[in-house]
């Protein structure tokens, strides 16, 4: 199974005169053309998809998560440039807060559990794009980023860190991952395994529920949003570097997939 939680740019009519968010500042803030990039729909068991936008609703964070103890929770008041996502005093009520879990965030999870449930799943993808240098709202900010990052919520092996949480798959297959990927995108750059991210909700939340592994990926945007590929202007990528790249990372999981099932 697939699934993609930041490829959607939908304001949802509950809060839509409540946004103050431009198309280019949902362009970078989303994980940009992921749905494109991983449509694997006729290759796999499930795709299951978020078509609102993270900036409104991110539904890889936990229900609980929400701000001011974390502006960068299920709801957010900033964008990753940080950019207030609402005009000023227009962040959502409690009610609309409501409304947009029922109507959109449950269901996405409930997707994904019915999946697991009406097939044999044996390996579930949690699918990002991520930007070239660590955001403004990061503590890091503008460090560079790897070329990919996969996470199992372990170390840099993948295997279980200090605090002993649980590892999404086993160790030996993240690696075999990130060895596939390396030789497919040679001397492009470095693939990372749990940095900078460790893993989000999704694959910590559903592994916890089914144990079926589940491996998270994040794909560098400077291997499209750059030159020759893309119009600044326009926020169009040729449809010839997508498909480019939508082939490399099937290849890639192929490969690995010989190896592990």
């Amino acid at each position: 199974m697939i699934t993609i939680p930041h490829g959607g740019d939908r304001i949802p009519p509950e809060v839509k005169n409540k946004v103050d968010l431009t198309d280019q500042d949902i362009f970078y803030d989303s994980d940009t053309l992921a749905l494109s990039i991983y449509d694997f729909k006729d290759k796999v068991a499930a795709l299951v998809t978020m078509p609102v936008a993270r900036a409104i609703l991110d539904v890889n964070r936990a229900p609980y998560d929400l701000p001011p103890e974390n502006p960068d929770g299920v709801l957010k008041t900033a964008t990753a440039q940080g950019k207030s996502i609402y005009k000023k005093g227009e962040f959502p009520e409690d009610s609309i807060i409501k409304i947009l879990f029922n109507k959109y965030y449950y269901p996405y999870h409930n997707k994904i559990t019915s999946v697991f449930m009406q097939h044999n799943i044996k390996l579930a993808l949690d699918c990002h794009t991520m930007l070239e240098y660590t955001p403004p709202i990061a503590c890091n900010h503008g460090q560079a980023r790897p070329l990919i990052c996969l996470s199992n919520c372990g170390d840099e092996k993948g295997r279980p860190g200090k605090k002993d949480h649980s590892i999404t798959c086993p160790p030996e297959w993240i690696q075999k991952l990130a060895r596939s990927f390396e030789h497919i995108f040679a001397s492009k750059g470095i693939v990372a395994i749990n940095s900078p991210f460790s893993g989000g909700h999704t694959i910590k939340s559903h592994y916890h529920n089914t144990g079926i592994p589940w491996i998270q990926i994040e794909l560098n945007r400077k291997l499209y949003l750059t030159g020759d590929y893309f119009d600044t202007e326009r926020l169009h990528v040729k449809d010839s570097r997508i498909k480019e790249l939508r082939e490399q990372i099937f290849f890639a999981l192929k490969d690995f997939l010989k190896q592990v099932i």
